[in-house]
């Protein structure tokens, strides 16, 4: 498996991490710390890019939960984005497209922010 690559920018006032590679726990780690600075920074509204995710595993999958969660609670939130359709069978498998919000592309995950 490929060690996740983690790259950031912000559209329309909104940071976008872009993931390459697995999410697994040797490599979530890393995606936590960047969103726990976003997060101390009290930026809340948060796009996780994920065309070129290849893995991702339960535990990553209800970290992020969490991380949802909060943004919430300040006003903001954490959307997926570009999920193959692999990464998204595991995401609904688990029930998680009910709790996080699931966009077909960034550019709309990014203008749900604004609605």
């Amino acid at each position: 498996m490929r060690e996740c690559q983690i790259k950031h920018e912000t559209l329309e006032g909104v940071d976008v991490l872009h993931l390459d590679g697995a999410l697994d726990a040797y490599s979530f780690p890393r995606l936590e710390s960047s969103l726990n600075q976003l997060r101390d920074q009290q930026r809340n509204r948060i796009v996780l890019e994920c065309a070129n995710l290849d893995y991702i595993n339960s535990a990553a999958l209800g970290a992020l939960i969490g991380f949802a969660r909060r943004a919430r609670e300040n006003g903001g939130d954490l959307k997926l984005a570009a999920l193959t359709p692999k990464i998204f069978s595991i995401v609904e498998l688990l029930g998680f497209d009910k709790i996080l919000h699931i966009c077909a592309d960034t550019g709309l995950a990014a203008s749900k922010f604004s609605n």
